[in-house]
């Protein structure tokens, strides 16, 4: 990992941290009680190790948050780097020797212990220094007084306070070359139980970023997200997109399916309704696409769960989607913010010629970009706009090479889409017209081949 790598990830942990104190308006004296919950969990860094935050370091984070954006949690480099700053193995064991016989000891007064003790020098251990040593074994305040947590269900209290997001293997498809897997990822609302979901030929982080951008265009901004700990959900590309956005990004404990039992029943709903009548179209050779199973599966959802009323709410999603919050209104960010947010980065080596490969396409760039090393952002569902970047500065877009050439359809050719999907800025125009027609009562389960289109660009 490099250092500028580093710095991302330690952005993307103080993000994670410091969420709930700023995606949303605070009630008074909730901000304390936030701080004081904060304060008093383990937050788990990378390398395994798990901390707790002292609430003046989370308050010194969350100014430097609203006062420069995501950004401003990027750490400042250290003045001291190259210093070593490794304590003893005899300074460590006594250090841990001090915490055992009394767990709630400071840093500090271990640190106190050990000069009045004659084994360092007074001043010659710092507390960050001993701190990381004592969490590295173990035996940090937090993992030594950790106490068992019970799991309490709550409803969320207004619409986009609070989505859980999932993904589950659905359906086997027929192909010329064997089985397809169809993998259906969910995104519901807790408060009204609506439910944003589709079908999707890989389970990756393409497909999990087309759906919740797909979510936040008809719902709006949520305030809070809740996924499982699945490589997509831990992916950079979630967090990044979440803390562009303000998204509090919460993860299930491992082996605690509670957390998500929303989506969990979602699932379980749509496996007794849904599945198994589609398993058994394809199996009779009445469903052989997935586009046939995308205009199936939308009738589905909008007439038969977002149109239903829910046991638990008596009212249907939609309408209970539709409950307004004073002081939480919905809020839906500028379409450009939303784009660029789920855009795929990677680099790319540009020829002598000054051009890239994307996806099997070529594409020219700025000629002055010829044989450097470059970063592209990108919509794998859209690979009309490739944004181009080279040391922090924008480069604008990349162009498709000319038709005349021969190089777009012959990249075409080599490396088809295997869904057909709406490009964003054509859904982002059509998805209010979309919504008028469903609440019309346009569609209904029994006309999904007739007007499935028009249902599949809305979920």
């Amino acid at each position: 990992m490099t250092s500028e790598d580093a710095r991302q990830e330690t952005a993307r942990f103080r993000f994670g941290i410091i969420a709930p104190l700023v995606v949303r308006p605070l009630e008074p004296g909730e901000r304390a009680e936030i701080l004081r919950d904060i304060s008093s969990r383990l937050w788990p860094l990378g390398d395994g190790r798990t901390v707790r935050v002292h609430p003046r370091t989370v308050t010194r984070w969350v100014q430097r948050y609203k006062e420069r954006g995501y950004p401003g949690l990027l750490p400042e480099e250290r003045l001291d780097k190259g210093v070593r700053r490794q304590l003893s193995e005899a300074v460590v064991q006594r250090a841990i020797e001090l915490r055992r016989e009394d767990p709630e000891r400071s840093v500090m007064r271990i640190i106190k212990l050990m000069e009045y003790e004659g084994i360092t020098q007074e001043g010659e251990v710092k507390r960050t220094t001993l701190s990381r040593a004592l969490c590295r074994e173990g035996m940090s305040r937090a993992e030594v007084t950790r106490s068992k947590e019970t799991f309490r269900p709550r409803e969320a209290p207004y619409p986009n306070a609070l989505w859980q997001m999932d993904t589950q293997h659905a359906l086997v498809l027929p192909t010329g070359r064997g089985q397809r897997r169809i993998y259906l990822v969910g995104c519901i609302d807790d408060y009204s139980r609506h439910v944003v979901a589709r079908l999707y030929l890989q389970d990756n982080r393409p497909a999990m970023a087309d759906l919740l951008r797909r979510a936040i265009l008809v719902r709006g901004l949520p305030e809070g997200l809740y996924v499982d700990n699945g490589a997509n959900y831990r992916s950079h590309l979630l967090q990044d997109a979440c803390g562009e956005l303000g998204i509090d990004l919460r993860h299930a404990r491992p082996y605690r399916p509670q957390g998500k039992g929303r989506v969990e029943r979602f699932f379980g709903t749509v496996s007794r309704q849904w599945n198994r009548e589609a398993q058994h179209l394809i199996d009779a050779g009445k469903l052989t696409s997935l586009e046939e199973l995308q205009r199936f599966f939308a009738a589905w959802l909008e007439s038969e769960y977002n149109g239903h009323v829910h046991s638990a709410t008596k009212e249907t999603p939609n309408a209970r989607l539709g409950h307004t919050h004073p002081e939480h209104p919905r809020v839906f960010p500028d379409p450009m913010r939303l784009e660029r947010a789920f855009l795929i980065k990677e680099e790319r080596s540009v020829s002598a010629t000054g051009t890239i490969s994307v996806q099997g396409r070529d594409y020219e760039v700025d000629g002055a970009l010829a044989r450097r090393r470059i970063t592209i952002r990108f919509d794998p569902y859209d690979l009309t706009r490739i944004h181009v970047e080279h040391e922090g500065k924008d480069f604008g877009l990349a162009l498709p090479l000319d038709l005349s050439r021969g190089h777009t359809a012959a990249a075409a050719t080599a490396a088809p889409q295997a869904e057909s999907r709406t490009p964003f800025h054509e859904l982002m125009q059509r998805h209010d017209e979309q919504r008028r027609d469903l609440a019309a009562g346009h569609l209904s389960f029994s006309q999904s081949s007739e007007h499935g289109s028009t249902q599949e660009e809305a979920q």
